[in-house]
């Protein structure tokens, strides 16, 4: 008979990123709809994107969306530390800027990482034709119109969690690392997926210890 002690201490690692994962409201998803269509200002030259559609919201409509999340970003920092198991010091946060997407048949968005430090994307409309597609896929990739992260190369057999394959509904939002490999698979759908997506910038990092990130 085991003589081993029926409770016992243990400690895991808390490694990879940290990805969150949360329904935005539905007064942002349809103020940034709205301005979505206004916006004219082209941001292909700075995305990675195969995707005609790509628009810089103007500055007014960009203060308002990150005054409205406030909460949302001091969430991911405080989960983002004690995942981490690192000490929560005091960060100052500055938005880089923040576009819609307006996805079409065929568009994609190959594998790619984003600028600053922290990311995220906002799904304004996932049409119900692109969920019907993905249930008739019969591939082994991740379907048609998901997001796709992926942390390290792949493991066979799957002893570690590499990647992760989503698919997205209207509402979702994520916030992950600006670093962490992401990409979306095309569709063939005549719909528009549209999503939104920002970066932010940590502003005091030289106050801040080296290996806090």
């Amino acid at each position: 008979m085991s003589q081993f002690p029926k409770t016992f201490q243990y400690k895991q690692f808390n490694w990879g990123p940290y990805v969150m994962s949360m329904k935005m409201p539905d007064y942002i998803i349809k103020k940034l709809k709205t301005e979505g269509k206004k916006a004219k200002e082209s941001y292909n030259h700075k995305l990675a994107g195969h995707i005609e559609g790509q628009f810089l919201y103007p500055m007014n409509v960009q203060r308002w969306f990150y005054t409205q999340i406030g909460s949302v970003l001091n969430a991911y920092r405080k989960n983002h530390c004690e995942y981490h198991a690192i000490q929560d010091h005091a960060v100052e946060l500055s938005a880089d800027d923040l576009w819609v997407n307006y996805m079409k048949a065929g568009d994609f968005n190959p594998i790619h990482v984003h600028g600053g430090d922290y990311s995220f994307v906002l799904f304004l409309d996932m049409p119900k034709q692109i969920e019907k597609e993905q249930e008739r896929f019969k591939g082994t990739s991740s379907v048609p119109g998901s997001l796709m992260f992926e942390y390290t190369q792949k493991a066979r057999p799957a002893w570690a969690t590499t990647g992760h394959s989503i698919k997205p509904k209207t509402g979702d939002f994520y916030m992950f690392p600006a670093l962490l490999r992401h990409w979306v698979c095309p569709f063939k759908s005549k719909v528009t997926r549209i999503s939104v997506s920002g970066n932010l910038r940590i502003t005091n990092k030289d106050k801040l210890p080296y290996d806090y990130f």
